[in-house]
């Protein structure tokens, strides 16, 4: 088919493009933004626009000829709950991200209006891939102890099912297979994947284990007597379990390679701490892989954490009497929306409606 394929993907702090023949990467080009600078933009309409100019500058600087592209892939933001997979961009999804009838206002939902806007002009399709809102949780995993909060799914399923599907054709395994994926960054999941379903998930920013950035799950009561003592309002309360938590709180840094330097170099504090997250994601696999009936084909470890020997090490001293172990490091998000968009144009994977 030689489809030529633009992938978009917007962070929090960057905007990365990159240009696909079918899989293979041609080129990718990363626009790294300032803080001060996104802080200015004070509409998500301001945002586009100026991300949007940044991809158009560099697609005329690196003379990219956007009469070859045969279709655009973006990543999935946090939209209404989804079950995973390829869904083409429509105006449903458009209107509900700019009139902000989504789950949450993220960086991530900025890259389907661009890819969408684009496409319309070159009158081709446009995509996103397995949304950060991926819902897919089995009932029995979403009650909680008070029935007016359900758990919610939340996770880094783009990476996740690259993984899973990385490691099926590794191991020569089908759709049957079942894994637990243990995505560590700033953020933090343990996903369960059963039957290609991510059915529970154990999430630093709800009740898992805390992350480099996310506080994990802590005592109820003492979160409460926390907040109320110290006079925190919702909105600082949210702000500090999200990014305020875990690693950074206890030793000022949200770095992985920093903190297990000084680790290394006799931080006794340094060590505690990086052996108590670790020893806490372990548990959480421990708790899927029993979820789960013990009929696990891998242990998948992915995400930035997962290039630290010190972090991947201490893990699989819990974890590897189990079953298998496979480290895959770091997330390569654009050649995941490349691989999926490009298996949906040949009818590998079904391109779902988003209504």
């Amino acid at each position: 088919m030689n489809e030529k394929i633009l992938v978009i993907n917007t962070g929090s702090s960057s905007t990365k493009i990159a240009l696909f023949k079918e899989k293979e990467l041609i080129s990718s080009y990363e626009i790294t933004h300032k803080k001060d600078e996104l802080l200015k933009l004070k509409t998500i309409k301001e945002e586009i626009e100026f991300r949007s100019d940044l991809i158009k500058q560099v697609i005329k600087e690196k003379n990219i000829n956007l009469k070859e592209i045969d279709s655009i892939g973006a990543i999935g933001g946090i939209l209404k709950p989804v079950e995973g997979g390829v869904y083409k961009i429509n105006e449903k999804m458009i209107n509900d991200i700019l009139e902000e009838r989504v789950q949450a206002h993220h960086a991530s939902n900025i890259a389907a209006i661009i890819a969408y806007d684009l496409a319309l002009k070159l009158n081709i399709p446009s995509f996103i891939v397995d949304p950060i809102s991926t819902d897919e949780l089995s009932d029995i995993a979403r009650i909680s102890g008070i029935p007016e909060i359900q758990r919610k799914s939340r996770t880094h399923a783009l990476n996740v099912k690259a993984c899973v599907r990385r490691a099926r054709k590794e191991l020569g395994l089908g759709k049957e297979a079942n894994f637990i994926v243990a995505h560590i960054g700033g953020g933090l999941t343990v996903n369960l994947v059963y039957n290609d379903r991510i059915v529970d998930i154990e999430d630093a920013r709800q009740c898992g284990p805390f992350s480099t950035e996310a506080a994990g799950g802590v005592t109820t009561p003492d979160l409460i007597e926390f907040i109320f003592k110290n006079n925190i309002s919702m909105e600082e309360a949210i702000k500090y379990w999200y990014g305020k938590g875990g690693v950074v709180a206890h030793l000022g840094t949200n770095s992985i390679k920093d903190s297990v330097a000084r680790a290394e170099n006799g931080d006794k504090k340094a060590e505690l701490v990086l052996n108590s997250m670790c020893y806490q994601i372990a548990k959480s696999i421990g708790a899927l892989y029993v979820a789960g009936k013990g009929e696990i084909s891998a242990i998948i470890i992915t995400g930035g954490a997962a290039k630290a020997e010190y972090i991947v090490s201490r893990i699989k001293n819990y974890v590897s009497n189990l079953c298998r172990v496979l480290i895959y490091p770091g997330e390569e998000e654009l050649n995941a929306i490349a691989e999926s968009t490009f298996l949906a144009l040949r009818g590998e994977l079904p391109i779902k409606e988003y209504i």
